[in-house]
């Protein structure tokens, strides 16, 4: 059964309805006490939520029969401190919000009415009077409080606010908190990992934990692997199997993403059945290769003992209330992902860890998974205390996150490292020569000692103690390890550097935009709209934003005469910039083995570096990178602005044949010339060309358009326009765009395009909708083009909009 709440308002004293799960500034936005933070500036009103203690209680009836039974409260995450009564009595504190907490309540609960009482103190209140037993000031750039206690919080760091996030610290529950009332032992969680791997077999441990500890013999029966009688050792049951010719899970695009399927019954020893479920789990050997070559230190992941070139993004939490993620959007992130031929994404640590909804789509789809620890751009402390702390945390997280098919690389922190020795911390927060071993010292004993340590426990999987393990900057840092590419954004570096400084394994980089007006325009008002309004610049977070935007889409496409139009060009740069990435690493193996830009998603409707935006729409960048990240793809080739390449790349494990055949044009459409060849594909694969044939066209604006077939046959087309930049504006005829047919039941639609001249960059979307179409922000060569697409809202014909240039 789940508990429903209430919240006591700590200055009216009112109570408020709070539901099954959310947060207090939730359930005061329910109550019009707070408005939509989303809305103008709204986020400045939520900070003095942080100055009270908040009080929430529920109850709950209990029958005599129910005390013969085993009574649990059950708490899937409490964020984050909180003082737990039952019955007036104090039964636990809370201080991690990564940690699932469960009370066996029976001696505490009694027939009738039970009340539990949960009392809710701000993170700042709680921690000020306790930082000093850390012994130094910690540096925390991203808590934008005036008291900065996000090192200490086992909490969501980007709620302390972030570069792309506004400040919100949620106080509540993430799930809904249940009461359990059952006759018998029972199972809390399993786990399967895999032991071994050799020749013709694979060894497996799979393991169930028990709500208590119990003498008693157990009956395990498994589909797969027959009947066993076992004892448990600490609440856990564990049998060893092994797997004779596994079959293994592959990463999408390398074979089979197969899931082992069983099923599991846990009897006691009076036969009762305690456990009944559908199991699946896959078997995979995982190897992270770091080691000397003719380049400098590679970073390799081998998944079944072949090298993977690496291919995604870094995803960041969905929303700033954290109890608002439902499932189905987090399934809907993962199958985007793959329709945009991802096969890894990086959970950044400056959120919190996945749920299994999600690391099950990842399973299913055989996208693999870079799990940061939540720790991300700070110094933590490594007292006892706190490490004891992190020590739960994570005995309960990396058995849980390693079970999973797609797990393949755990990763420490996110840029603490590379934060310390380059970000200028001791001086800025004047640190001494002792303060600086006392908080190396952590860092040690955290993310080289415990960490790792715990890791090993549970699993065999690759750990490396942060990310990136060089910086940029420096020629010579580009060859060693991981990178974060950050130098055309906070450096000063020209946009084609993103063509010309790869990194062994580029694991962050990117460049922002701005939503679409559909996504801003319910929060911002019309009269807002441009890029110096209080509004605009309070929701812009990243300290170079508009500016840099600015700058480089000027220079690209020249000056937009309206804020519409920015947005538009905005997306294009964006997808210029790190399409020009995407293309130089992929084409710089095996020297570059992953390319995992920054960001796939949004917390809220903002310009930032995502690919998709708060609600789910497209940016051009996503498109950008569906295209970028095929299998078999022919893509631009950057090192320099008006000296483009044409590169035939490939990444299947299978070689063949391929045929292709590119056709150029002038930008009025005219054929120049057609070309063919064939190319023989082994793994990997990248290839100009024609690169003498294409070069005599390059003194000008021109287009060529590239067929070729992939493995099984099927043909792609892709239309390229080499330009001169500043891009010149659109010149000639207009184009005719027509809404054929659109489908209100199914959110279904057709439309044309007719347009006499080569159009840029076609942009086909709703003023108020969602519009979703296999590809976007397209060239169109003379003629007349039909175009499928799915939209979700009540839309008539009139609220379609379409941009080019």
């Amino acid at each position: 059964m789940n508990l429903s709440w209430k919240v006591q308002h700590p200055v009216s004293k009112a109570w408020i309805p709070f539901g099954e799960k959310g947060s207090v500034q939730e359930a005061l936005m329910a109550v019009k006490e707070l408005p939509d933070p989303f809305v103008d500036v709204n986020e400045e009103k939520f900070g003095w939520v942080e100055n009270y203690q908040w009080i929430l209680e529920s109850e709950f009836s209990l029958s005599e029969e129910d005390l013969k039974q085993f009574v649990d409260l059950d708490f899937p995450s409490v964020d984050t401190y909180a003082s737990v009564f039952l019955n007036g009595k104090l039964m636990a504190e809370t201080d991690n919000a990564f940690v699932h907490y469960h009370f066996d309540v029976k001696d505490r609960v009694h027939t009738g009415v039970n009340r539990v009482r949960v009392i809710f103190t701000p993170p700042v209140m709680y921690q000020k009077p306790r930082m000093v037993k850390v012994g130094v000031t910690l540096p925390a750039p991203n808590d934008v409080g005036k008291i900065k206690v996000a090192p200490y919080c086992r909490k969501p760091q980007y709620q302390f606010g972030w570069d792309w996030s506004l400040r919100i610290l949620t106080m509540g529950f993430w799930e809904p908190v249940k009461l359990d009332i059952y006759g018998s032992n029972r199972a809390l969680a399993d786990y399967s990992r895999t032991l071994d791997v050799s020749a013709g077999a694979t060894t497996n441990e799979f393991s169930i934990v028990l709500a208590r500890e119990s003498r008693e013999l157990f009956t395990w029966e498994s589909t797969l692997f027959g009947i066993r009688t076992l004892k448990s050792e600490n609440k856990i049951l564990k049998r060893i199997e092994t797997i004779q010719n596994p079959i293994f899970w592959w990463p999408r695009g390398q074979g089979e993403a197969f899931l082992y399927c069983d099923h599991w019954i846990l009897k006691n020893e009076q036969g009762e059945v305690i456990l009944e479920k559908d199991v699946r789990f896959g078997v995979k050997k995982v190897e992270l290769i770091q080691e000397k070559d003719q380049w400098g230190t590679s970073f390799k992941l081998k998944v079944n003992n072949r090298i993977i070139f690496c291919k995604g993004a870094d995803y960041i939490p969905d929303d700033i209330f954290p109890s608002r993620i439902t499932d189905e959007k987090l399934k809907l992130a993962v199958k985007t992902m793959l329709k945009c031929n991802f096969n890894m994404v990086r959970i950044w640590g400056g959120g919190f860890y996945p749920r299994e909804s999600f690391l099950e789509a990842c399973d299913e789809g055989g996208l693999m998974v870079w799990q940061d620890f939540m720790f991300a751009c700070a110094m933590y402390p490594g007292t006892d205390e706190f490490l004891a702390n992190v020590k739960n945390e994570i005995s309960q997280q990396i058995p849980r996150l390693a079970s999973h098919a797609s797990l393949t690389l755990f990763n420490g922190n996110n840029e603490v490292d590379v934060a310390w020795k380059n970000w200028g911390f001791q001086t800025t927060y004047n640190l001494s020569k002792r303060d600086e071993k006392w908080i190396e010292s952590y860092y040690q004993k955290l993310f080289r000692e415990l960490i790792p340590q715990t890791v090993k426990q549970f699993t065999d999987l690759p750990y490396e103690h942060t990310s990136p393990l060089s910086n940029w900057g420096n020629d010579e840092f580009y060859n060693h390890g991981t990178q974060h590419y950050w130098g055309v954004w906070h450096g000063k570096d020209p946009i084609e550097d993103f063509g010309r400084k790869s990194g062994r394994f580029n694991a962050e980089y990117g460049f922002q935009s701005f939503p679409e007006l559909a996504t801003l325009a319910p929060y911002i008002k019309p009269a807002d709209w441009k890029l110096d309004s209080p509004v605009m610049k309070s929701r812009q977070k990243s300290y170079v934003g508009n500016s840099m935007i600015s700058r480089h889409s000027d220079l690209l496409y020249g000056k937009a005469d309206n804020f519409e139009r920015f947005v538009y060009l905005s997306q294009l740069t964006q997808a210029k910039a790190v399409g020009i990435a995407i293309v130089a690493h992929r084409t710089a193996f095996p020297r570059c083995t992953g390319t995992l830009y920054w960001q796939f998603n949004d917390c809220w409707p903002a310009p930032t570096w995502s690919s998709m935006d708060y609600f789910g729409r497209w940016k051009a960048l996503q498109y950008q990178a569906k295209n970028d990240f095929k299998d078999v793809t022919i893509a631009e080739k950057t090192d320099t602005i008006g000296k483009e390449k044409y590169m035939l790349i490939s990444d299947i494990p299978n070689g063949y044949l391929c045929e292709i055949e590119a056709t150029v044009y002038d930008l009025q459409g005219r054929i120049l010339d057609t070309l063919k060849c064939h190319q023989a594909l082994a793994y990997p694969h990248a290839t100009e060309l024609f690169s003498k044939e294409l070069q005599f066209y390059q003194g000008d604006d021109f287009a060529v358009c590239f067929k070729w077939n992939d493995e099984k046959g099927k043909i792609s087309e892709h239309l390229f326009v080499h330009q001169l930049f500043p891009a010149k504006p659109f010149i000639g005829v207009e184009p005719k765009v027509e809404i054929e047919s659109l489908d209100l039941k199914y959110g279904k639609g057709v439309f044309t395009v007719e347009n006499e001249t080569i159009l840029l960059d076609f942009w086909f979307t709703s003023k108020e909708g969602k519009v979703l179409m296999e590809q976007n922000f397209i060239h169109l060569l003379p003629g007349k083009h039909y175009f499928e697409f799915s939209f979700e809202g009540e839309l008539s014909p009139e609220d379609f909009i379409w941009y080019y240039h």
